[in-house]
């Protein structure tokens, strides 16, 4: 039996970080012997990535739109399209499974971050965040709608990856915790088979003391709080990595040295190896998957005490939790001076809790299909 997965978007040779996330758990499904083609509505072409076949939704239109799926799985649904395609398809799906990543089900205002200085928005800008706020508002009220629907017609599963996602959809949405027991569960996304394959190299030369890797313009990701850091200790060195324009209107201190550029999933590992700890702060994750894959690697990590943090990394005992509003307390050397060197791997996102785990889910709804 084959199952239909539907995206927003998706990763190709072009753009290979776009829902990593996704890409990630059906390369396994692949080497499982799974079943299934990616419906990817930003895609305009259909193609093969990593033996992944990925279709438009104009091909799905020609060739599918007959076709009985026993699952469909549906990443991070959104009304403009996965709503719009489960209504207009429902006789070809029996079952349908949400997996909800984050911001499709929070009210934005109340979460994200406000942009950087240069980033600030004019008057025009302004009026479209309250129009999206507006959006918002409806948004949550059809997906409760919609959800108690489909719950009730015993046709949908939920997936949340983090207990922190399950407690805000509850917030957000409103439903009734009652109706999702039973009919929910919480599989954090799994990582990428590079970190927990390998094992950090302590001994390997070191470039410099600190790396990160975070796109620079989202402060949600919190860039300047490692030029914080930086300038608060300024006899440890750091590399950054990732594209944006916060140093086009921002200082680098001298000992920062910045790398405009992505490296791919599978080389991160490799470069990793070359520092002594990561520095990955976050003012907002429904989990942080590369926080999660640093430190299954086994390298010490540098992140921010938030709740979501904790509750992925809790049993990590190389992970060091800051305060993002008092980063002038940290004494980084102090800290690298304390790191032990610990070759036990811890398994929390290893395939066996992750992606089988979803698999096991997949073929259990079948089998009721």
């Amino acid at each position: 039996m084959m199952f239909l997965i539907i995206t927003e978007d998706y990763p190709s040779i072009d753009n290979k970080y776009t829902m990593s996330y996704v890409h990630t758990r059906n390369v396994n499904y692949l080497r499982k012997g799974l079943n299934f083609i990616v419906l990817s509505f930003s895609a305009k072409k259909d193609y093969i990535y990593d033996n992944v076949q990925v279709i438009t939704h104009d091909t799905f239109k020609r060739k599918f739109n007959t076709t009985s799926f026993p699952i469909i799985i549906s990443h991070a649904p959104n009304l403009r399209n996965h709503f719009k395609f489960l209504k207009s398809n429902q006789k070809l799906f029996k079952k349908i499974i949400f997996i909800f990543h984050g911001h499709e089900v929070l009210r934005r205002k109340n979460y994200y971050p406000a942009p950087f200085e240069y980033d600030k928005k004019n008057i025009y800008g302004e009026i479209i965040d309250q129009l999206n706020d507006i959006y918002d508002v409806f948004k949550l009220r059809v997906i409760k709608s919609t959800i108690i629907k489909m719950l009730k017609n015993n046709k949908l599963y939920i997936v949340f990856v983090s207990e922190w996602m399950k407690a805000e959809f509850l917030k957000n949405t409103k439903i009734d915790k009652q109706l999702i027991e039973g009919k929910s569960t919480i599989i954090s996304n799994s990582i990428h088979n590079a970190f927990i394959d390998n094992q950090f190299d302590f001994t390997c030369e070191k470039k410099a003391d600190f790396v990160t890797i975070r796109p620079f313009d989202n402060p949600k990701y919190a860039i300047d709080v490692v030029v914080k850091l930086a300038k608060d200790n300024p006899n440890n060195t750091f590399h950054i990595y990732g594209n944006g324009r916060y140093f086009d209107y921002n200082k680098v201190p001298s000992n920062v040295k910045i790398f405009k550029e992505y490296i791919n999933q599978r080389d991160i590992p490799d470069l990793l190896d070359h520092y002594r700890c990561a520095v990955m702060p976050t003012r907002l994750d429904s989990q942080g998957v590369m926080m999660c894959e640093i430190a299954t690697y086994g390298m010490p990590i540098v992140t921010s005490d938030l709740f979501i943090c904790k509750e992925m990394l809790r049993d990590f005992s190389n992970v060091k939790y800051i305060n993002n509003d008092s980063i002038d307390k940290i004494n980084l050397s102090e800290f690298l001076e304390s790191i032990e060197i610990n070759e036990k791997k811890n398994l929390k996102f290893t395939l066996d809790n992750t992606v089988y785990k979803e698999i096991e889910l997949i073929n259990c709804i079948s089998n009721e299909s």
